[in-house]
């Protein structure tokens, strides 16, 4: 083989697995962190522009003293980098995590901990094409949340979709 075959070789592996170590690292983190149930809000499971989204923000269980940034409602507003949202144990897969907001130099008492500028809305979860009317129709009227996992440095692993407690693709199965 040539040079320049061994070249394009390169350059079409390459990329591959660079693709390859980012699948990895996704699964690595959904599987490692402490998970919780948070409920979202306004979403809107289509985003024309973007093809088939679920756009939502996060609405916190916000329980005891937080002691960085503020909240409007659900959602963490105006913070400085250095805030951290707090998540309390959930209990069983049925029960949304309480929240507060600390610094994040403070994370050690949490029993899981994400960075508060890293939940900025709005924020998309994927829905494939062929499931998009169905749970658009699904949505109206429901309890929202998602599966959430604490990556080692604070940032979200997104998992399944819950509506009224139970998995989105169990739901629309039925």
């Amino acid at each position: 083989m040539n040079r320049e075959g061994r070249w394009l070789q390169l350059g079409v592996v390459l990329p591959m697995l660079g693709l390859l170590v980012l699948v990895a690292r996704a699964e690595v983190l959904l599987r490692s962190g402490e998970s919780f149930r948070i409920a979202i809000k306004g979403y809107d499971p289509r985003d024309l522009l973007h093809g088939h989204y679920l756009q939502y923000s996060f609405d916190f269980d916000w329980r005891g003293e937080s002691t960085c940034g503020s909240r409007s409602g659900g959602v963490p507003v105006g913070l400085e980098s250095g805030c951290c949202v707090c998540l309390g144990s959930d209990v069983d897969s049925n029960t949304l995590a309480e929240a507060r907001l600390v610094a994040c130099d403070q994370v050690s008492a949490c029993d899981g901990w994400l960075h508060a500028a890293s939940l900025s809305p709005p924020l998309r979860y994927f829905v494939p094409e062929r499931y998009a009317a169905e749970l658009e129709e699904a949505l109206r009227g429901r309890a929202a949340s998602l599966s959430v996992t604490c990556g080692p440095g604070g940032e979200p692993a997104i998992g399944e979709l819950y509506l009224d407690g139970q998995p989105w693709r169990e739901l629309l199965d039925e």
